[in-house]
């Protein structure tokens, strides 16, 4: 029996105009996918790098100079994981959701996986890139990953051995993802998706619209702004954030908890 504020969300997300999914790595992880909370996430994923180096010295355009088949081990290893990672069901119930009103994904996962769970390119904003594209170091040519020989990956290491992904002119390539320290990021591709995504938002700026945030923490807080800035520009909106923690404070009208894990809390306001 769900309580009357899970039948509020129900409502709310039955009767509104648009939905707006936001995701952060949390929602991966229902598919086997690593979220990468703080190092200790990291080095429980690539032991080998324990102590050694962390997250944010391997997603740096730096560590590619420095160390380009750990670089590439890295990123290599995480395009083979994502390429043949299943999304979990609970992208199918939000797909049913979806196909019955206007929407909008926003999504700082780089994984493709609203994409191969069948959402539309053209309503998808991955605002830190994805690495199905891989992008030139040299004049920042774009190109689908899918066209390179798959990396072979030494995982006791985590090294990837040669030949490592060089464009026609044999220049290094890069995953098409913002990294840190990062200044030559080709953001072109994305910079249309929040085109599409700002024509979203004015067209139901006077509309009911209900935010889904899933598995987005704090630690990079990418997406918890992009929700705030939501509930800022709609006034009749309100965010239902499933978290199993960092949630928001009890008692604001604009946002809604449901403490579980992706899956779960999808689960848990399917009104199908």
């Amino acid at each position: 029996m769900l309580g009357q504020e899970y039948i509020q969300m129900q409502n709310f997300l039955k009767e509104c105009d648009a939905l707006i999914i936001t995701a952060g790595a949390g929602m991966g992880v229902d598919s086997g996918l690593p979220d990468f909370r703080g190092d200790q996430g990291f080095w429980k994923a690539y032991r080998p790098f324990q102590n050694k180096f962390g997250f944010q010295d391997c997603a740096n355009p730096e560590f590619l100079k420095q160390h380009p088949h750990l670089f590439w081990g890295f990123y290599g290893h995480r395009l083979d994981l994502y390429t043949n990672t299943i999304p979990h069901q609970g992208f199918q119930i939000l797909k049913q959701w979806c196909e019955q009103k206007d929407y909008f994904i926003v999504t700082s996962n780089v994984d493709g996986q609203f994409q191969k769970a069948g959402f539309n390119q053209n309503k998808v904003y991955e605002i830190h890139g994805s690495i199905h594209t891989f992008q030139c170091t040299q004049c920042n040519k774009l190109y689908l990953a899918n066209k390179f020989p798959k990396l072979t990956i030494d995982l006791q290491k985590f090294e990837a051995e040669d030949p490592l992904p060089k464009c026609e002119f044999n220049h290094t390539l890069r995953p098409n993802i913002l990294m840190f320290n990062d200044w030559d990021w080709n953001s072109i591709i994305y910079t249309k998706q929040e085109e599409n995504f700002d024509q979203f938002i004015k067209k139901h700026k006077n509309n009911k619209v209900c935010v889904i945030e899933i598995g987005a923490g704090t630690a990079i807080p990418s997406i918890r702004l992009k929700g705030d800035r939501i509930l800022f520009d709609i006034e009749n909106s309100i965010l239902i954030r499933i978290n199993p923690s960092e949630n928001e404070p009890e008692g604001n009208k604009k946002y809604y908890n449901v403490k579980k894990g992706g899956l779960e809390g999808i689960k848990l306001l399917n009104y199908q």
